[in-house]
């Protein structure tokens, strides 16, 4: 239903009845006067004491309906509360109609001509005047139809022929008023429903007029309305603003082509649909013009001189970077070729020398050369990745990057072994740096480095990222002596922070922007190749920019440095799942407390590790003692349980839920996961109800079952 239209038929409704206590003045002196007028004609043809107590009733009537009228108007009903005026005007109304009804029941005598004449008369004209009176309202008119059937069936009654004839002219007359008042009453409502209608469209045409010239006045953009005639319709303050036509007298009508020659300069007749003004101050204004139906145009004016400032510095840096691209092209292409080619035929040569001298007096010399083409390679590939970099020509692509399994391939490098499928080293190695009998000027150190992953994905490039880390861990263990570096991760809102702690000398705090700058090397002035070039944190410096991602460094001489990069959290989507499949759950796994009961130390902590990917929160427990102590911690019960089948001691898996069940006071899902073979154990399994997985179990099958359990268990909840 429209509630405009519901607003006008209240509004209609509400007029009508309105209509009908306008009309109470008239009715209280019609009823009064052939009510007194009824008493006095029959004073003498019936009862006295009937005559007066009829004439007493239509008297209360009459000060009840005053009184009705007079808390009508004192009042002023609302719209909602007009109804119910209505209802009480048409309850009095057929009060009035049983009183003037039982008139011809009570004083009609068809044996007396005159007693009928005067009868039929005052109540059929009591009739005409309820017709102009109350027909505005039906339920308060139709009370004047029972007192003309009333005296119709009198007079079928009592009259006989006679009285069946004025009966029929009776009846003929109250068929002609309820057809006259259909036709006035329709007539009325069609001409209320109209006036509000028009009131309505006028009101919001008002309202639309009056925020359309807020609007126009308010906008940013100058805006003018040209007829066909080439005559000025309407504008808004900014058009005379950024025209400086703010002293001049615009009128409505005014030629368009006068008003635009007061501008300074003169504006000529616009022809284009768009085009650049500038004013006598250096301002440009861009002008649009688009055509109407009607022959028309409306055209806008934007100020547009911070855009051209901006458009031609940034032009100028265009053309800068250009240039400057263009020279580093030219510097790769001939580094890549006229550096690396004789470098190239260098180390032949000298592969081919060593092996025809081979006398131990040449053996330090043929090393010192091998170590030194060694290190010019290191260093050009150093350089040409630098101006790669700041020529334009590596393009990152962005990804999710599962971090356990970049701190994996990363520990890998760095360790020989000890790493668990999560990728937490788990034994301590020592990184010792290289030393042979010809290199006595290395020192030795030993450091215990320690990675400690995150299972969150982030958004970023893969290789550029390994890279990164790769140079702030060698960078650490190259300057740390004898000490430890920890490569950790923390999540912060919807970022993750990888930090390289190490136990350093330190960086002083005036050099900790120097240190990204190239070739700059701190504790190496006598530019010790073995201790780098002073180009690695160059590198991760640009990496990071082009990755838009930050890097940060803290220090403190003598106790250490940090270096922490942070990086967007990837959202769950099909591409977070095309790269780690097991990560990604249902929303049904969100949050949902679970109970891990295995008595194998690293199934439970790839099962939490798994479930918390999921975000799922986890109670690990690996004996019933265990998981019992867990749950008296006043933490919410877990909501689903996962049992090994196999457990230590006598009991199984099947007896230990039955325990928790228990304990816990209420049913909870589980799912059994076995490893066994034996078929008396797996009948076992299989009879308990359980849903049953086997071992090894895949990630997607688990989630699967998983959210199967919680479904079903909701809906029984809910039956």
């Amino acid at each position: 239903m429209n509630p405009g239209n519901t607003i006008t038929r209240a509004e209609i409704q509400a007029e009508l009845i309105g209509t009908l206590f306008r009309s109470v003045p008239i009715a209280i002196i019609v009823h009064t006067l052939f009510g007194t007028l009824l008493v006095s004609l029959l004073w003498s043809k019936a009862s006295h004491p009937m005559l007066l107590v009829w004439l007493t009733v239509i008297y209360c009537l009459t000060l009840a309906r005053w009184v009705l009228m007079h808390a009508y108007q004192r009042r002023r009903p609302t719209l909602e509360t007009m109804p119910r005026w209505g209802v009480a005007a048409a309850a009095l109304s057929w009060i009035f109609g049983l009183a003037w009804a039982i008139v011809p029941i009570l004083f009609l005598d068809p044996a007396q001509p005159a007693n009928l004449v005067i009868i039929t008369v005052i109540l059929v004209g009591l009739n005409a005047q309820a017709l102009m009176a109350v027909v505005s309202y039906p339920p308060a008119h139709f009370a004047s139809v029972l007192v003309l059937l009333s005296l119709t069936t009198v007079l079928l009654l009592r009259g006989g022929i006679i009285g069946a004839e004025i009966a029929l002219l009776v009846s003929l007359n109250l068929a002609a008023s309820l057809f006259y008042a259909r036709n006035v009453y329709k007539t009325l409502n069609h001409s209320l429903r109209l006036r509000f209608e028009n009131t309505a469209l006028r009101r919001e045409t008002e309202e639309k007029s009056a925020l359309l010239e807020s609007t126009l006045q308010h906008i940013q953009q100058g805006i003018s309305l040209v007829d066909r005639e080439c005559r000025l319709r309407m504008w808004n303050r900014h058009f005379l603003d950024l025209l400086g036509l703010g002293q001049h007298q615009i009128a409505v009508g005014q030629n368009f082509d006068a008003a635009l020659s007061a501008a300074d300069p003169p504006l000529t007749q616009i022809q284009q649909k768009q085009t650049e003004y500038r004013r006598a101050d250096g301002a440009i204004i861009e002008i649009r013009q688009n055509t109407m139906p009607d022959g028309g145009w409306v055209l806008t004016y934007t100020d547009i001189s911070e855009l051209k400032h901006r458009e031609e510095a940034l032009d100028l840096a265009r053309q800068e970077a250009e240039r400057a691209n263009a020279a580093k092209t030219r510097f790769l292409a001939t580094a890549s070729h006229d550096l690396r080619q004789p470098i190239h035929a260098l180390g032949l040569f000298f592969a081919n020398l060593a092996e025809r001298v081979s006398n131990p007096e040449t053996a330090p010399l043929i090393k010192q050369i091998e170590d030194s083409i060694e290190a010019i390679d290191t260093m050009l590939n150093a350089l040409l990745d630098i101006s790669k970099l700041d020529a334009g020509v590596v393009h990152p692509h962005i990804g999710p990057v599962v971090v356990a399994d970049l701190f994996k391939r990363l520990a890998t490098e760095y360790q020989s072994h000890g790493i668990n499928p999560f990728g937490v080293l788990v034994e301590r190695r020592l990184f010792k740096r290289p030393e042979t009998e010809h290199r006595s000027s290395i020192r030795e150190t030993s450091n215990v480095l320690r990675m400690r992953p995150s299972p969150v994905i982030v958004q970023s490039d893969p290789a550029m990222l390994e890279r990164i880390l790769r140079n702030l861990i060698s960078n650490a263990l190259r300057y740390t002596q004898n000490g430890r570096v920890l490569v950790g991760a923390r999540r912060l809102g919807d970022k993750l922070r990888i930090e390289v702690h190490d136990t350093g000398p330190g960086i002083p705090n005036d050099q900790l922007d120097n240190i990204f700058l190239e070739f700059h090397q701190l504790g190496n002035p006598e530019r010790d190749r073995h201790q780098g070039l002073g180009l690695g944190l160059a590198i991760v410096k640009r990496l990071a920019a082009l990755l838009g991602h930050q890097i940060t460094v803290r220090s403190r001489l003598g106790r250490g440095s940090c270096f922490s990069i942070t990086l967007p959290i990837a959202q769950e989507s099909a591409s977070c799942l095309a790269a780690s499949p097991a990560m990604i759950a249902g929303r049904e796994l969100q949050d949902r407390r679970i109970l891990i009961l295995d008595d194998d130390s690293a199934v439970l902590e790839a099962m939490e590790g798994l479930l918390q990917r999921w975000g799922c929160a986890v109670i690990r427990a690996a004996s019933l003692e265990e998981a019992r102590e867990k749950l008296k911690t006043g933490l919410p019960p877990p909501e689903l349980l996962i049992v090994d089948y196999r457990l230590r001691g006598d009991l199984s898996g099947l007896e230990v839920v039955e325990i928790l069940q228990k304990n816990l006071r209420r049913y909870v899902p589980t799912l059994v996961i076995t490893g066994d073979t034996s078929p008396d154990h797996l009948r076992e399994a299989e009879a308990s109800g359980y849903p049953l997985l086997h071992k090894p179990v895949q990630p997607a099958k688990l989630r699967g079952v998983l959210r199967h359990l919680i479904r079903g268990h909701e809906r029984e909840s809910l039956n």
